[in-house]
């Protein structure tokens, strides 16, 4: 058990370290809507805090459940979800890799889902 409570701690601060990163650069879409709303109204450290907490709430409860049959699936789970976010992150950065032209990333940018941090969006200031 401590170690997929380990596993899933060491993929949450690898989910927060990607995000962090495209938010800090190019800019991503961020498909949890708590975590879109402190973005687009908190700096990194608001982010971090929410990230920071709910990993932090996450493996309290299956520390606390653990000996339960419901603690164990929630571990697997949650570890699961990490492993494929993991995999998905990985695919996600080679595609922005690929952006090969400043066409591409405007349209990227136009979308109301796009966020960044520290940076104007796209339909706010011409690009470079």
């Amino acid at each position: 058990m401590f170690l997929l409570v380990t596993l899933i701690a060491i993929l949450s601060l690898g989910d927060l370290w990607v995000t962090l990163t495209l938010l800090n650069s190019l800019g991503m879409e961020e498909v949890n809507p708590l975590a879109a709303f402190i973005i687009r109204h908190q700096s990194p450290i608001g982010l971090i805090l929410f990230k920071v907490g709910s990993v932090l709430a996450c493996v309290s409860i299956i520390l606390v459940v653990r000996h339960r049959r419901q603690g164990e699936m929630a571990a697997w789970i949650a570890a699961g979800i990490l492993i494929l976010l993991t995999a998905r992150w990985s695919a996600y950065t080679n595609e922005v890799s690929n952006f090969n032209s400043t066409v591409t990333i405007g349209e990227a940018q136009r979308s109301q889902l796009w966020l960044t941090f520290g940076h104007r969006r796209h339909d706010s200031a011409p690009l470079p």
